[in-house]
């Protein structure tokens, strides 16, 4: 998965990258207009493109209704931009996703558990970019504990669309080295 601009991953082209530039506009001040030479500098598109993608998004509702040439105002409380802004940002969603999976797949928790690489980033451009998994197996783990912990990292690469791996580092401040200041803790208590 495209995490460093998954609306365009989504939706390719020109109306990925409108939307991206939108977004970003919605997060920061959505209530100021923008006019066009200032959207098509920040999506990418040139100005016919541009006419014909903000037609489709008025006919959404998701900017108010407009003249050719005109400024683009957005509507700011309209439903889809907060899930709009939650694909555009997916970081979050991706330690959740984690979380839920460990705790289902892991009966007995790990001692530590961190996440680092370009997916957790919210850098990861392509399917190849890695997201690693770092445990410290607990005591008193089961014999079968790092089976569920290979079908862990099975289900995660699936659901992610990206290479997930895992190192198993022996106690905690082994692990924290390995994973440096840019590790995501996820505890699962």
């Amino acid at each position: 998965m495209n995490l460093r601009t998954p609306l365009s991953a989504l939706f390719p082209g020109t109306s990925g990258r409108l939307l991206t530039a939108l977004v970003d506009h919605h997060t920061s001040d959505a209530d100021r207009p923008l006019s066009l030479d200032e959207l098509s500098k920040s999506a990418s598109v040139t100005s016919t493109q541009l006419e014909a993608a903000l037609f489709r998004l008025g006919l959404l509702g998701l900017v108010a209704p407009r003249r050719k040439g005109d400024a683009v105002r957005l509507v700011p409380g309209h439903v889809a931009w907060g899930a709009l802004r939650q694909l555009a940002d997916l970081r979050g969603a991706v330690v959740d996703l984690a979380r839920r999976q460990a705790r289902a797949h892991l009966r007995t928790a790990p001692t530590y558990l961190a996440l680092t690489g370009a997916v957790v980033e919210g850098t990861a451009t392509h399917p190849a970019d890695v997201l690693e998994l770092i445990v410290v197996t607990p005591p008193s783990a089961p014999a079968d504990w790092h089976d569920h912990l290979a079908a862990l990292v099975a289900e995660l690469s699936q659901d992610l669309g990206n290479v997930v791996v895992h190192r198993t580092a022996q106690d905690v401040e082994e692990a924290q080295a390995w994973g440096g200041p840019a590790a995501v803790r996820v505890p699962l208590s």
